[in-house]
């Protein structure tokens, strides 16, 4: 089967490993080779004639060579965007995504934990929202959002602008697994979905992964509920069925006594 290389990916470029070069310079090239694989014959070739104190062969067995440049494995994530390759550098990984740890952009000293928690006192809760998003802190996020009033989330939502959509997408994907509050955080999504539906259909590839990741939590939890409902439902008809038993049994022993 034919194979056709649709892209590179150049893991080193640092010159002193070996193959990290597409095309040799021609200055290095002569017609009997690569002037370091010719140096290389030379430096064993003259090996021969240092004689070692007390030994009979005359070559050491020394031998210079660079290190090679290697990728041993690589791995796909399960979205497609992302992949990783362990090399002879370490550990590399693609994304086509550009994730950043916090934004320092409209990142200013007034942008602190404590602003934070005073906008949400104060009833700010947009306000505080985006600050909790700049600052990229979970806890910060879920203090803010925890505290909206359920009738305020869209008002809140109409707020944040396109720069956060998928950080808090992914947040809300979080809770949904995580937080007891399953029902609060699907209203978040539901209403984001509402507000923004312009926006997430324009852009399909850029909230593909937190959509994913959205739709995975909600699955689990689903999952998890119905199992909770279904064993609930049958220990329920269990008590129920003794119940009647109990009283069928006490309308007998009342008919025998009279």
């Amino acid at each position: 089967a034919s194979k056709i290389l649709l892209k590179k990916f150049q893991i080193s470029y640092s010159r002193s490993l070996d193959g990290t070069q597409d095309k040799l310079n021609s200055k290095y090239m002569t017609a009997g080779g690569g002037i370091s694989e010719i140096a290389m014959e030379e430096d064993f070739d003259n090996s021969n004639n240092v004689m070692l104190p007390g030994a009979r062969r005359q070559d050491d067995g020394t031998r210079r060579s660079k290190r090679e440049v290697l990728a041993s494995a690589v791995a796909f994530s399960s979205t497609g965007r992302e992949f990783a390759a362990v090399t002879t550098e370490g550990m590399l990984v693609y994304s086509l995504d550009d994730d950043m740890v916090f934004d320092p952009i409209a990142l200013t000293e007034d942008v602190t934990p404590s602003a934070v928690a005073s906008a949400v006192t104060k009833g700010k809760w947009g306000e505080g929202l985006i600050m909790a998003l700049l600052l990229n802190e979970t806890d910060l996020i879920a203090s803010v959002c925890d505290n909206v009033p359920v009738g305020m989330i869209e008002l809140v939502l109409r707020g944040v602008g396109r720069d956060h959509f998928e950080r808090l997408l992914n947040f809300v994907g979080e809770r949904i697994g995580a937080s007891a509050h399953v029902e609060f955080y699907l209203e978040w999504f539901l209403s984001f979905c509402k507000v923004h539906a312009v926006e997430l259909e324009r852009n399909k590839s850029r909230y593909l992964r937190a959509m994913r990741n959205v739709a995975k939590q909600v699955s689990v939890r689903a999952k998890d509920l119905k199992e909770a409902s279904n064993t609930n439902c049958y220990t329920i008809a269990f008590l129920l069925k003794e119940l009647e038993k109990k009283v069928e049994g006490a309308e007998e022993r009342a008919a025998n006594t009279t």
